[in-house]
């Protein structure tokens, strides 16, 4: 599980997916000894390199065949780590995939930035490629935080991957939406050949505390699609978790693997 928030700051376009993770709500010192390990605090206020077209790997110096920590997997010298919007990007990156027991570090032009890891989804990721399985996940995890109006909104994730988990929480009672696809390449899954896959379904409360910017609302230039024909809800199409957290979320959704389930509060 994990307790996070979503702000969004730049709509997505055609040419670049304007994602943003999380920062997260104030806790005492109590539930920050509880959580030290499962609470992230992220602020992704622009995002650069992501194309509908190209993909998160393309040309920006990001490779998911080499190790994140190595100059073959992020480049120090073009792409993502030369600016400033890049560098956003990384530290999603970064958080999405390693620990919250790793950090990368590295140097251009002579300063060094440190990105700490925190949900954990693709550890192998710091030294080694990432394969379509770590794509995917980590894609999930990006969808999932995704908000098109700015508006800092609180949210509780669940998944299959152990890292995350499906533990609920009473004060996020409302079953958003799931998420899944490879924003990495294009064509993934047999989808549209010249479009990188992102997608989302409608969770069982989905118009239930709707805020601006999430599933729901009146999202402006939203980057996903729901696959999912009728009202596009999960539970029509989607395999839920096993028993006994069936009703948390969902470990399969439309022929993709890696999902993950938000739920926000009213």
């Amino acid at each position: 599980m994990r307790f996070l928030s979503s702000r969004a700051i730049l709509p997505f376009s055609m040419a670049s997916l304007a994602l943003v993770l999380t920062g997260c709500d104030e806790i005492t010192a109590e539930e920050e000894a509880e959580h030290s390990m499962l609470a992230t605090s992220n602020g992704l206020l622009g995002i650069n390199g992501l194309s509908t077209s190209n993909g998160l790997s393309t040309s920006n110096g990001l490779s998911t065949s080499n190790g994140l920590s190595t100059s073959n997997g992020l480049s120090t010298s073009n792409g993502l780590m030369t600016t400033a919007a890049g560098r956003t990007t990384v530290e999603y990156l970064v958080r999405c995939a390693l620990p919250a027991t790793a950090t990368l570090s590295k140097k251009v032009a002579g300063v060094t930035y440190s990105f700490k890891g925190g949900l954990g989804l693709a550890p192998a990721w710091q030294y080694g490629a990432c394969n379509t399985d770590c794509q995917e996940t980590v894609s999930a995890c990006m969808l999932a935080h995704i908000n098109t109006a700015g508006v800092h909104v609180p949210l509780w994730v669940v998944a299959a991957d152990p890292s995350v988990g499906w533990s609920l929480n009473p004060m996020y009672p409302n079953q958003e939406g799931s998420f899944f696809g490879n924003i990495f390449i294009k064509g993934a899954h047999g989808t549209d050949p010249n479009r990188v896959a992102a997608f989302y379904c409608n969770g069982i409360a989905y118009q239930d505390g709707v805020v601006a910017g999430r599933i729901g609302a009146n999202q402006n230039n939203a980057p996903y699609t729901d696959p999912i024909p009728g009202r596009g809800y999960c539970k029509d199409s989607c395999t839920p978790a096993d028993l006994p957290n069936a009703n948390a979320g969902f470990k399969a959704c439309n022929g993709w693997n890696h999902v993950m389930t938000v739920w926000r509060k009213n």
